[in-house]
């Protein structure tokens, strides 16, 4: 009988020791018998199993010779199917990955059977089962069948048992250099797992107790990482190994093997740093209604709701500051503190760029519109127009915000706009020594105080309309003090807006970048916006919430 033609005996003994395993974990499952019990009977399977012709006789070492196992053969085959057996059969913690892990392991010692192209087809065939069977119930799971797999748990030892015989009668025959690594690497987090429980419990004098149990998951989660997160670990874990395995089963090399370990240990550290020291990023403060985001706090409210905020403000006669910060200036605050800082003290603090939206969204905290600076700008003159309040303007060119000005006026027939002033006096500084800046800045102040404006609209860009506000606001008086950026060099016509639907898909700062190349020196800021977004964002999948 040829290689290519598997032996009847060992599919009957396959066949019968693969049954007689699921018949052990199903009592197993239902009357919890010793531990010592089920090493007995998984023994005597095993026994089975080898006196049909499936045993580990010998290995092919790296220089090419090989081991030929003679007396050691029955009792290595043993340790072997017994170790795997309980490594994947773990269902008091691992159980709701188990079959995740075993359709990674199946389908690379499928793929590392076909590339060895040595007839392993016993080995392709239990494969392609685990492939279909373990698939199966993780689509069950997902369709509603419980958060966990306990219904299909008794199934686990038939599953490692499986997995064992596969790496026999499949890797570990075939004329690879590497053979022996292959399925250590393939199983390779269940039998680390395993072992470490296993010693877990001996230290712990429990000698036989619950090896079952995962005391590596216990200390991914002991070390910070969430439930969810150290499930990730696991899970990636025996990816990444499979993958080695499969590269290193075709490829034979054992420098290129143990550069792909260094590089998995230090993707590892790098993450594991990351959950215990990792900036929060985002946090939502449901009390406030507000999401700190880079420390900012944004609050979570509408257009509409905003302009209540603000007609409230009016009615407390107090002096009200608000931030529209856009997604350049979040990460600002990151490094400049005296920005953080003014937003924190603002009365209001509202999202002006879509980046904003689309990082609180995918970061789970997610804010329920933006709110441009410009449309700010035209809620505010429609409420100004209807209520009587007045509204005072400073910042851009002198030409600018005379345009401004007339524009306003034209399009909201009857608002009272009862000052104005450019921006260009160099006033944000505090240390400033130039006299006639000083006594400008104090004209425009004074000139504010006496019109009593029930608005401040500062466009002089960010930081410097924040802290300008900040710095006299309460000199000023103003109830709603605001800063709007470049909103009056588009207000003027200076600058033409992008197209609506530019609006709606957050591609306006690509129409702002056409007509302004200048902002690029801004803009190559946004991908690494991007990249701590999605360091936030690994951060939250794996951190546990302490």
């Amino acid at each position: 009988m040829t290689e290519w033609v598997p032996s009847l005996t060992k599919i009957i003994g396959i066949v019968i020791a693969g049954i007689l395993m699921i018949f052990l974990g199903k009592y197993n499952q239902k009357k919890r018998i010793a531990p010592w019990q089920k090493l007995f009977f998984q023994i005597v399977i095993a026994v089975l199993i080898i006196a049909a012709g499936v045993k580990i006789e010998f290995l092919r070492n790296y220089s090419g010779g090989y081991w030929y196992l003679e007396n050691l053969s029955i009792p290595i085959t043993i340790i072997w199917l017994i170790t795997i057996t309980n490594s994947i059969g773990q269902t008091d913690e691992l159980g709701d990955i188990t079959p995740i892990t075993v359709l990674i392991a199946a389908l690379t010692f499928f793929i590392v059977s076909i590339f060895q192209r040595q007839g392993l087809i016993i080995a392709e065939i239990l494969s392609a089962f685990l492939i279909i069977f373990s698939t199966a119930i993780i689509l069950l799971k997902k369709k509603g069948t419980g958060g966990k797999y306990k219904h299909f748990s008794s199934y686990y030892m038939f599953f490692g048992f499986m997995l064992a015989i596969i790496a026999i009668v499949g890797v570990l025959k075939s004329t690879a250099a590497l053979t022996l690594l292959t399925p250590l690497l393939i199983l390779g987090f269940p039998l680390v797992d395993t072992s470490y429980s296993f010693i877990a419990n001996y230290l712990s004098d429990n000698y036989l107790g619950n090896v079952s149990e995962s005391k590596l998951r216990q200390q991914l989660i002991e070390q910070g990482f969430s439930w969810k997160g150290a499930n990730m670990v696991i899970i990636a874990t025996c990816i990444y190994l499979s993958v080695i395995a499969a590269i290193v089963s075709i490829r034979e090399d054992l420098f290129l093997f143990l550069i792909m370990i260094g590089a998995g240990y230090l993707a590892y550290f790098w993450l594991r740093q990351r959950v215990l020291n990792g900036e929060k990023i985002i946090e939502a403060d449901e009390y406030r209604q507000k999401v700190e985001f880079f420390g900012v706090p944004l609050d979570r409210i509408n257009c509409h709701q905003a302009l209540e905020y603000i007609e409230r403000f009016i009615e407390e006669k107090k002096t009200h500051f608000i931030v529209t910060p856009d997604t350049l200036a979040i990460l600002r605050a990151r490094k400049d503190k005296q920005y953080l800082e003014i937003t924190r003290e603002a009365d209001l603090v509202t999202p002006d760029g879509s980046g904003i939206l689309w990082a609180t969204g995918f970061l789970d905290e997610p804010l329920p519109e933006r709110i441009t600076g410009i449309d700010m700008i035209k809620h505010i003159c429609h409420l100004a127009v209807e209520k009587e309040y007045k509204l005072y303007l400073l910042g851009a060119k002198e030409e600018v915000i005379k345009r401004t000005v007339d524009n306003l006026e034209k399009l909201f027939p009857g608002i009272r706009i009862v000052g104005y002033h450019h921006g260009y006096f160099d006033s944000d500084n505090i240390n400033i020594k130039d006299i006639n800046c000083k006594s400008v800045e104090n004209d425009i102040i004074n000139d504010i105080v006496s019109k009593k404006p029930d608005f401040l609209l500062v466009g002089m860009g960010v930081p410097k309309q924040e802290i300008w506000i900040f710095k006299n606001k309460e000199k000023i008086g103003v109830p709603v003090c605001i800063g709007i950026g470049g909103s009056f060099d588009v207000i003027s016509g200076k600058i033409p807006r992008a197209p609506l639907w530019m609006q709606n898909h957050g591609m306006e700062w690509i129409f702002r970048l056409v007509r302004e190349p200048k902002r690029l020196k801004r803009t190559i800021c946004l991908p690494y916006f991007i990249w701590l977004v999605l360091l936030a964002k690994i951060e939250l999948l794996f951190r546990s919430e302490r």
